[in-house]
């Protein structure tokens, strides 16, 4: 529930769209999140958002729904793997500014749409309020590689930029192959093809056949 309760621990600053965005985003079923926890996170995130336009709002809200999903099938895939197997902890694949939703050279030769730069900047600061938020708690940061790594992990859950949700280790990859078979095999396929797609627009920062292999892989 640590993301549930640090959704609670953000400020009200108008709840005016949220029986709107619930309407939008409630509708549909997630295979990784029920709807009870979809529902409190709309609301939650509609309301602490409340102020933006609802095109960029509700690009936040999705992309969170999104990636809150991949956090739970890391859960019971991967974050075992990389807690006890890791051949180079701490510090792993957080070596690197992935956070970074863009670099300079991406505004150059993708050229990402408007909303898209509105989103990476959202993002941005969220990562900061959970950030925030991990520090209060005391977390301790390594002081070096990622600026969100800590001596436990990551302080990030829902705005990790796309690159770092959807990226796994060449090991991890052969890892969930080795365990789920053509399932893992297929899930690790489209989670490396994501990890390094161009993104111009907002439809990049997800895939679908993410959600939809790890389901094969993981069955309920």
């Amino acid at each position: 529930m640590r993301i549930a309760s640090w959704l609670d621990t953000l400020s009200t600053r108008s709840d005016a769209a949220v029986n709107d965005d619930l309407d939008c985003f409630c509708a549909t079923s997630r295979p990784f999140l029920s709807d009870e926890l979809a529902r409190h996170h709309v609301a939650r995130l509609s309301a602490y958002l409340g102020r933006l336009g609802a095109p960029l709002r509700r690009a936040v809200i999705g992309y969170t729904l999104y990636t809150r999903q991949i956090d739970r099938i890391q859960n019971a895939a991967t974050k075992d793997y990389c807690r006890d197997d890791c051949a180079r902890p701490p510090v792993g694949c957080c070596n690197a500014r992935h956070c970074d939703v863009f670099t300079p050279s991406d505004y150059l030769l993708y050229r990402p749409t408007s909303l898209s730069m509105e989103l990476a900047g959202a993002l941005s600061r969220l990562q900061r309020a959970e950030d925030d938020n991990a520090r209060q708690a005391g977390a301790r940061h390594a002081e070096r590689y990622c600026p969100y790594l800590t001596e436990t992990g990551c302080t990030l859950y829902l705005a990790k930029s796309p690159r770092c949700v959807h990226y796994l280790c060449e090991t991890l990859r052969w890892d969930l192959g080795e365990r789920y078979g053509p399932n893992g095999a297929a899930f690790a396929a489209a989670m490396a093809e994501t990890a390094v797609r161009a993104v111009g627009c907002c439809d990049d920062f997800t895939n679908s056949a993410v959600l939809a292999t790890a389901r094969d892989m993981l069955p309920s």
